[in-house]
This record gives structure tokens, sequence and C-alpha cells, in this order.
């Protein structure tokens, strides 16, 4: 494949890699400062039968699925990302921030299942949590998706490197 066509590809998938981290950054931070302290008050405060009834009726409820549409980016992310990624290593530049920052979708994916964080969450909010699930749930829910707003905020940081080390490179000051 000619590389000026590469090289313009590689340009595309960083810039929609960039754009999808930033927002799976956002995301994350908001889960990590609110939403998950929300959800985790629920549990602590012996309320999880009314999280279980609230957020089952909204999610059921509301068009579109809140999930899918909270999924979408992290789809689109990992989809950019990957390509992007072996774009980087086709034109043999960035590879080590492809790695770490053009992946983090994936990294951030399997902490996810690895810490088992995807099991206990859709236990405590479907309301089939029993009592250790529901505190494993309290112990790693804020902690887990802080360390996904760190890994995102920092891919974010890698990736604007990327643009601004070209810049640099191409002589502009």
């Amino acid at each position: 494949m000619n590389k000026t066509l590469l090289s313009k590809l590689y340009w595309i998938f960083w810039c929609a890699t960039t754009i999808f981290t930033g927002i799976l950054a956002g995301f994350m931070l908001s889960h990590s400062i609110m939403l998950g302290r929300f959800f985790s008050w629920y549990v602590e405060s012996g309320h999880m039968d009314l999280l279980r009834q609230t957020y089952t009726t909204f999610r059921e409820t509301s068009t579109p699925d809140p999930s899918k549409v909270y999924d979408i980016p992290l789809y689109l992310s990992f989809i950019s990302g990957t390509i992007w990624t072996v774009l980087a290593f086709l034109l043999r530049r960035d590879r080590i921030t492809a790695l770490v920052a053009g992946l983090s979708t994936f990294w951030a994916g399997n902490i996810f299942m690895i810490s088992d964080l995807d099991e206990a969450e859709a236990a405590v909010l479907s309301g089939l949590a029993d009592d250790r699930m529901a505190q494993f749930f309290l112990s790693i829910n804020v902690p887990i998706h802080t360390l996904f707003a760190v890994i995102y905020t920092g891919s974010l940081f890698l990736l604007l490197l990327v643009a601004l080390k070209q810049h640099f490179r191409d002589g502009n000051v």
C-alpha cells in the first residue's frame, strides 16, 4: 500500500482515536466522581432494592437503551484504536504510544472483566447480588473506574503528544 495513503489513514484514525479516548476519559471521570459513588451509596445505605427497581425501569423504558448508547464510544474507540495501532506499526512510528493509548479500550476492558467488576456490577444493578457480591462491588467499583479515568486521561495526553511531536518535527514553533 502507498505510504502517503497509509500516512493519511494514520492521521484520520489518530484523530478518531483521540476524540473517542477523550470522550471515554470524560465518561470515566464522571463515573468515578459521581455515578459510581451514587451506585455505591445505594448499596452502602441498604437501598439496593430501590437501585434495582429504578435502574431496571430506567434502562427498560429509556429510548435508546442507555447501555447501548454508552457502549458505542467504547466500540468505536476499540475499532479506531486498533486500526491506528496497526497503521503505527506499518509506518514504524509512535508504536509504544499506539500500544498503550491506541489500545486503551482493550486494556480497560480486560481489567473490567479480569477484576470481575462486570459480574458484580450486573448483579448489583439487577438486584441479584448477595451480601458478599455487594461488598465486593463496593470495594472495587469506584477504584476501578478511577483507574479507567486515569488510563483514558493518560492515553489522551499521550495521543496529543503524538501531534505535538509531529508539529515540532515539521519545524513549526
